[in-house]
């Protein structure tokens, strides 16, 4: 989705070498379990479980967040975006879910 739809992002993480791999193995294989808090991380699953895409949104969820933080990612270096990155910062949960929402 960042590669077709926000490209700016997607180069700036590309030019820095900071492949998905870094940052969105954990999120995705336990399905955020590790960046929210518990009520946060069952609010997701009940947005991701009642989703006909399940896990399409999961990763419009992945993406949202990364575009929440788009401007700290285009000013940081590559060590500050993967600290951000693998330690996403608290946020409500609920911008989170609107934003991935928002994405076409």
């Amino acid at each position: 989705m960042l590669k077709t739809k926000y490209i700016d992002i997607y180069e700036h993480l590309k030019s820095q070498e900071l492949h998905s791999q870094y940052y969105s193995f954990r999120s995705l294989t336990l399905l955020l379990s590790q960046e929210f808090l518990l009520p946060d991380v069952l609010r997701i699953w009940d947005s991701v479980f009642s989703d006909e895409q399940r896990f399409s949104f999961l990763i419009k969820i992945c993406c949202s967040m990364i575009l929440i933080q788009r401007e700290a990612i285009l000013e940081n270096d590559f060590a500050s975006n993967v600290k951000l990155l693998q330690n996403y910062p608290p946020i409500d949960i609920n911008v989170v879910i609107t934003y991935a929402v928002s994405l076409a």
